[in-house]
């Protein structure tokens, strides 16, 4: 199910180590920023062990409105909720999880039908946009379909839902569940590259002050893209967070001081900030997803092993 992004990592190399840096008030460019010196004070644990490495992928990670983690484990079809210690406390089956987010309702959302197998174009779409109540967790019920291959999830000030698709690109969805198709064709697609959208696999996707941000799995550049929500076709070019070495962009977030937080599946992480710098820090597994605590003093994150990791000191808080 991760044939694509594996390959794309073994043919980066695997890189043990996490790059972090920030953008010009994330709203202009700051591709070739170079990187600072290696992040000081930057602790990392592992929240929860893998229980069956690889197997246990975690493909993301979020938070509900009771501090309880949530994690989709998308080769299990299953998401996963996690107390404040690490314990396992319930279970939701989906089909091929992806990111899971707190909705504007206080239920959990999460994007299913994340598989290599949805990307192909012209299949039939299969990809939807499910929820559930925390408290209720065998009550499951589908917000949106027509989607192909849905990985990323934000939701807007408005409660509309947009979608980082691996097959159709940036998507819009009402908050009655319909695609709105009159903003999504005017929003970078798939398989429809330019000087601006130089890859493809929209994956990552966070939104703040009415922007999009969205990675796409395919950059050779680590791509950043910004993505006005009331005009989709003035895309900009947020920062290259892989160049000027090869790598894959994941998931990403947004972090204290309105700074943007991005996963690689080489095994970093890029804090892109208002003042453009970057610096590094070591986490020793590829990196999936990101998701700032309930007290956004840390970070958590999924792996490609299953390990959650925890990330806190200096690095993530909102003085530096």
């Amino acid at each position: 199910m991760r044939i694509r992004r594996s390959a794309l990592v073994a043919s980066a190399g695997v890189l043990f180590g996490l790059s972090v840096g920030s953008v010009p008030g994330l709203q202009e460019a700051a591709v070739g920023v170079a990187h600072a010196d290696t992040c000081a004070r930057a602790l990392v644990d592992v929240k929860i062990p893998a229980a069956t490495p690889v197997r246990s992928w975690a493909e993301n990670v979020g938070f509900d409105a009771d501090g309880d983690l949530w994690v989709s484990r998308v080769l299990e079809n299953v998401i996963e909720r996690y107390d404040a210690g690490g314990r396992l406390t319930g279970r939701v089956h989906v089909d091929s999880p992806g990111a899971v987010r707190l909705g504007p309702d206080g239920r959990m959302f999460a994007t299913s039908g994340d598989t290599t197998v949805n990307m192909v174009p012209g299949l039939p779409l299969r990809g939807t946009v499910i929820s559930f109540d925390p408290s209720v967790l065998e009550r499951v019920r589908v917000e949106a379909r027509g989607l192909g291959m849905p990985n990323g999830l934000a939701f807007d000030d408005m409660g509309a839902m947009y979608v980082a698709d691996s097959n159709l690109g940036v998507v819009r969805v009402r908050r009655d569940g319909t695609i709105d198709r009159a903003w999504t064709a005017r929003a970078p697609r798939n398989l429809a590259p330019d000087a601006t959208v130089n890859g493809t696999g929209m994956n990552g996707m966070a939104i703040v002050d009415g922007n999009a941000y969205v990675g796409m799995t395919t950059s050779a550049s680590g791509r950043i893209l910004r993505v006005p929500l009331d005009d989709p076709a003035d895309v900009s070019v947020v920062a290259d967070v892989t160049a000027p070495l090869p790598g894959v962009v994941d998931d990403l977030t947004i972090v204290p001081g309105g700074r943007l937080a991005v996963a690689r599946t080489t095994g970093q992480v890029v804090v892109v900030g208002k003042d453009g710098r970057r610096c590094t820090v070591g986490a020793g597994r590829p990196l999936t997803s990101l998701a700032v605590t309930p007290s956004g003093d840390s970070v958590v994150a999924g792996t490609e092993d299953g390990a959650v990791l925890e990330f806190s000191g200096r690095l993530f808080s909102a003085s530096v």
